[in-house]
């Protein structure tokens, strides 16, 4: 091999290599309104940053009883992906944000008469009047818009604080209600219409999340 090919092949390879050693990575871990957060983060350049999390949370409520009419049990379940890009317009800590989340958060809520009714000399006990379940889902992809403070590729490596805040449109929530027992037909098809009308509004969902992050 010539000097001037091995002279050719090693400016090749420092090119490569300073490439590759200028894309740096982290991680975050956040607590936010869509759980605990995880992300895995790579710059690609000194003003945009790619990242992937995945964010997790469930809660359970009981509620009900005493002079109520039911006792509930209501469960909330999220989960999703996210995929997201930040921009640094100024090139400090200010960032815009973008991108798309797989959405899986869904809620259920099971409801069950809390007292017997005498009517006409007949007694309907809970028994009788049976279960109403409703069930709580969103559109599986969501875009998202947020800005936020920190950026962790900058500087040196470490721990660094970070902050987002935005929504992700999830579209109206879709209800799925069943029932047994005499209340069965109020699991009627216009009723959930109804409930799905009621809450349209949530069709936005804030995002407010902080946390750490840290540089390798």
């Amino acid at each position: 091999m010539s000097r001037k090919l091995y002279i050719f092949v090693f400016l090749i390879i420092f090119s490569l290599y300073s490439q590759i050693s200028a894309q740096h990575y982290g991680t975050s871990i956040k607590v936010s309104t869509l759980g605990v957060t995880i992300d895995g983060i790579r710059s690609f350049g000194s003003s945009l940053n790619g990242r992937l999390g995945v964010a997790f949370f469930t809660l359970t409520q009981d509620g009900g009883g005493g002079t109520d009419e039911y006792i509930y049990t209501a469960d909330a379940k999220l989960t999703s992906v996210s995929l997201l890009a930040d921009y640094f317009p100024f090139g400090g800590v200010f960032r815009l944000t973008g991108g798309f989340l797989i959405n899986l958060n869904k809620a259920e809520l099971e409801m069950t008469p809390n007292k017997s009714y005498n009517i006409g000399g007949d007694v309907y006990t809970p028994e009788k009047l049976g279960k109403l379940n409703a069930d709580i889902d969103f559109n599986k992809f969501a875009p998202y818009l947020g800005i936020g403070f920190g950026n962790p590729m900058s500087g040196n490596f470490g721990l660094k604080f970070t902050f987002d805040v935005g929504t992700m449109y999830q579209g109206a929530p879709k209800i799925d209600l069943s029932a047994s027992g005499l209340i069965e037909p109020s699991a009627a098809p216009d009723q959930e219409a109804t409930i799905e009308d009621n809450i349209n509004w949530f069709q936005w969902y804030p995002v407010i999340n902080f946390g750490l992050t840290y540089k390798f």
